[in-house]
This record gives C-alpha cells, sequence and structure tokens, in this order.
C-alpha cells in the first residue's frame, strides 16, 4: 500500500493503483452502482488525446518542460491504447465530469512520474499543476463530450446510411411489385411496393443528413476556456497552440466557438459553457431516426401479418433460428428507448446553473449506450431484414385489383355517382371493378385493360397520359 495526502488527509492506496487519493474519494463518496468509467473506453481515449494535445501544447508555449510533456504525451499514448482501462474507479452516475478529469490527471502523473523517476508519486509531475495545466474539467469534460460525440454518431450514420441503401436497393426491386394502398388500415388506390421503399428511404436520408450537420457540429469545442469561458489560468498562446495540437491527435480539425454575430466577445464559448441543450437536440435527432425505422418495423409486421388472416403481402426471414419479427421487433424496442432519453435530455437543460451547464453524467452516458445501440441495430435491421424479406406479388396484386378504389378511376371520366354504383356493384357480386364496368358497359374490354391496370394507376405520368388519351369519354364538364 501507499499513502497519498490532501487537504482533507490522508488514504491507503494500492501500490499498483496509478490513479490517486481524489478519484479515491470520488468513488468512496459516489459508490451508487456497480458501474464505473472502466467500462467507458471512449472517455478514457478521449481524455487521453485531450491530455497529450495538452501538453504538447504547453510544451509549445513555453508552459511545460521537454522532459515533463514527453513523459505525460508518453503515459498519454499509453492511456489510448487502453493500458490503464482498469483504473477508473469513478461511478459513471456521479461527477458531472470533475471526477473523470482528475482521474485521468493522477493516473497520468503517477505514469509519467514513473516514467520518469522509476516510481509513482507527484514529486516530478503532478496531476493538477503538469497534467492539468491550463485546463478545467469545465472546458476538459465538454469537449470529452463533443469527441465521443463525433466518433459514436460517426459510427451510427455509417449504419443509417446502410439502411437508407438497403432500402433503395429494394424500392428499385419493387418498382412494379403493385400493392394495395391504405389509408389508416382502410383500402385506398394502388401504389408499389418501390414507392413505399423509396419514401422511407427518404425519409432515412433527410434524418440522416440532420445527424451529419448536427455531428459537424461537434468540432466546435471550448477546450481553453478553463473554468467559465474566460480562459483564467491559460497561458499566453496556449488557447491557439491547443487547437492545432487536438486536430492533429485526432485526425479531423476542432475549433474555438466563433459567432460572426456577437455583441460581446467570445459569446458563443459563454454558450458552450452556460448551457447544454444540444444534448437535448441530439436526443430529438436520434428519437426522430428511431421512430422513423420502427415505423418502417411496424408496417413491415403489418404487411407480414398471416398467413390466412393477415395481409400476407411481405415474408420477413427468421433471424438466428428466432420468429421472423424479432428484428423489426427490436426497431420499436429502440424506438422505445429512444423517447426515454429525450425525456432525460429535456431535464438536464433544466439542471443548469446560471454559469455553468452541468454536464450530466446520466444524459451523456445514456446517449452513449443509445448511439451504440442504434449503430448495431440499424445494421441488423438492413442486413438481417430489409435485405433478406420477399413480396408476395401475386396476392399483393390480387388485392389491389379486387378493390373498390379502383372506382376512383369510373368517378373521374363519369363522376362520383357513376363511380360508387361501380364500386357497390363490385362489392356485392365480388367482381373486380374492371368486371362491374364492363358489365355496365361503360367502356369496351381493351379500354377497361388499361383504365384498370393496377401498375398504370400508380404513375402519375401513365395517368395524365391515359386521361388524356380517354378525355372523350369523360362525362362530367
Amino acid at each position: 500500500m501507499r499513502i497519498e495526502k490532501d487537504a482533507l488527509g490522508e488514504m491507503n492506496l494500492p501500490d499498483d493503483a496509478y490513479y490517486g487519493i481524489q478519484s479515491l474519494r470520488c468513488a468512496e463518496n459516489h459508490n451508487v452502482t456497480d458501474h464505473t468509467f472502466r467500462e467507458l473506453r471512449q472517455i478514457q481515449t478521449a481524455l487521453a488525446e485531450i491530455k497529450m494535445a495538452c501538453a504538447a501544447a504547453n510544451y509549445r508555449i513555453g508552459a511545460l518542460s521537454q522532459e515533463k510533456a514527453e513523459a505525460i504525451i508518453h503515459a498519454c499514448e499509453e492511456m489510448r491504447r487502453g493500458n490503464f482501462a482498469d483504473q477508473f474507479p469513478i461511478n459513471i452516475w456521479r461527477s458531472h465530469g470533475t471526477g473523470a478529469n482528475m482521474n485521468a490527471n493522477e493516473v497520468l502523473a503517477n505514469r509519467a512520474n514513473e516514467l520518469l523517476t522509476g516510481h509513482k508519486g507527484y514529486d516530478t509531475v503532478h496531476p493538477n499543476t503538469h497534467v492539468n495545466m491550463c485546463q478545467s474539467s469545465n472546458d476538459v469534460y465538454p469537449t470529452v463530450q463533443s469527441i465521443v460525440f463525433y466518433r459514436m454518431i460517426g459510427d451510427v450514420l455509417d449504419s443509417v446510411e446502410l439502411l437508407e441503401n438497403s432500402l433503395g436497393r429494394r424500392a428499385l426491386e419493387f418498382k412494379d411489385a403493385v400493392r394495395l394502398g391504405r389509408t389508416c388500415l382502410q383500402d385506398a388506390v394502388p401504389n408499389t411496393f418501390g414507392q413505399v421503399f423509396g419514401g422511407w428511404q427518404h425519409m432515412i436520408w433527410r434524418l440522416r443528413v440532420r445527424l451529419q450537420d448536427f455531428r459537424e457540429g461537434c468540432r466546435s469545442v471550448p477546450l481553453g476556456a478553463t473554468v467559465l469561458g474566460t480562459g483564467m489560468g491559460q497561458m499566453p498562446g496556449y488557447g491557439e497552440a491547443v487547437m492545432k495540437e487536438l486536430s492533429s491527435v485526432l485526425g479531423w480539425q476542432v475549433y474555438w466557438p466563433v459567432w460572426d454575430k456577437e455583441v460581446i466577445e467570445d459569446s458563443a464559448v459563454f454558450d458552450s459553457m452556460q448551457n447544454c441543450d444540444e444534448t437535448m437536440v441530439l436526443a430529438g435527432l436520434l428519437k426522430a431516426l428511431c421512430c422513423a425505422a420502427a415505423r418502417i418495423a411496424k408496417d413491415l409486421c403489418v404487411y407480414a401479418s398471416g398467413p390466412d388472416h393477415g395481409f400476407n403481402e411481405i415474408f420477413l426471414q427468421p433471424y438466428e433460428g428466432r420468429r421472423p419479427s424479432f428484428i423489426p421487433e427490436l426497431m420499436i424496442e429502440l424506438m422505445q428507448r429512444s423517447v426515454a432519453f429525450d425525456q432525460v435530455a429535456t431535464l438536464t437543460v433544466n439542471e443548469n446553473d446560471g454559469d455553468e451547464a452541468i454536464n450530466d453524467s446520466a444524459s451523456f452516458v445514456n446517449a452513449m449506450e443509445l448511439l451504440e445501440s442504434m449503430k448495431n441495430a440499424f445494421a441488423l435491421f438492413s442486413v438481417h431484414c430489409i435485405d433478406t424479406l420477399k413480396i408476395n406479388e401475386s396476392h399483393a396484386k390480387e388485392n389491389a385489383e379486387m378493390s373498390t378504389s379502383l372506382a376512383t378511376m369510373v368517378s373521374a371520366l363519369f363522376g362520383y355517382e357513376i363511380g360508387t354504383k361501380i364500386a357497390h356493384k363490385a362489392w356485392e357480386e365480388g367482381i373486380s371493378c374492371k368486371e362491374a364496368a364492363l358489365k355496365e358497359g361503360l367502356i369496351s374490354s381493351e379500354v377497361a385493360d388499361e383504365l384498370f391496370d393496377p401498375l398504370k394507376l400508380t404513375n402519375r405520368h401513365e395517368l395524365t397520359a391515359m386521361f388524356q388519351k380517354y378525355g372523350n369519354f369523360r362525362k362530367i364538364k
């Protein structure tokens, strides 16, 4: 065991522990669950990258010696590789980032000292003085959140695009697969499964673009703002240097929050420090995507209902021995989770105090869990549901051909009353509207074949051409 002390006294720590007294106090004071930052490698990685960039920036501006900077950077590289994954005992449901930041500072300081002196301790590299130089938990943790979100949203976008592309492929494949459209589950006019899938594809595309725009906003980070946004405690030149170093470490450009309409300098920075409504915006975007996927899943379940007393228009394939509806039901459950997260994020906005946004760990961790679930679920939905389903084309076409909704064509040419008469005749005699129109002698067989072709009735250009061709039949003026 080794002894560490702070303003509150002394505590014993295991010899092999790289975390220190502040981490231990935080872990003991908030020991409410078994879930700790040991589980959140994404956060550990982001912390390591930030500390690496800060050490490099402080060396560049002459605030930190080369020897100490190199030792800290070496320790950061090890943390980035996951060498200290088990050294984060802080509970994830508390600390608002302060505990996690200090946990990282202590781990890196102990390792840097070990590299320089052969033993743990803070006699050469101190967690606050050196590792946390020019920083505050208040600017470090929001930067962590932005980095984690940027990466995880990128993974989700890949899976969402996979679904988008799958829907597009199936839309093209089903472009001539006629079905009976329905409004409020009541018979409507024909359309094609291609049109249905194409509409779904566009819905997923526009929501993906909105999430992509949000992700780009995650490049704006307040690192260098320190406690409240004023930058108190940072050395001259640090702000510019740390943005360059962090961009280099991450491999993508990050930048200081700016606003070209500001009347007070750094208004965008103070906004980023005071407010956390961006989590609520993200929650809304994720909820919209999950609800969109759930809507598709619900429709598929309806179309696949049967086989004898349901729609029976789509065949869903089993997944790993489970029932065919397993993956669509998974998407519906994901939607329910997204709605719950949206409520948590809304409450988070109300937890802010006057000067600082409380980066609530609950909403951050919930967002990470939802993003991870979405990445996996959207890919499953694409590969094992959309890509494998089949259309019961003959049955779907029969439903469209036998629907009384085709009397709409009669109404358009001969008026509502005659159209209604044809619909009633078809219903009462159990025949198609085409057959009813022929029985009434309204049109010839050749004309009926074209006017009641359900595939042509799904194409607005074909419809326009038919009305032009058979305009002389029209009795309405």
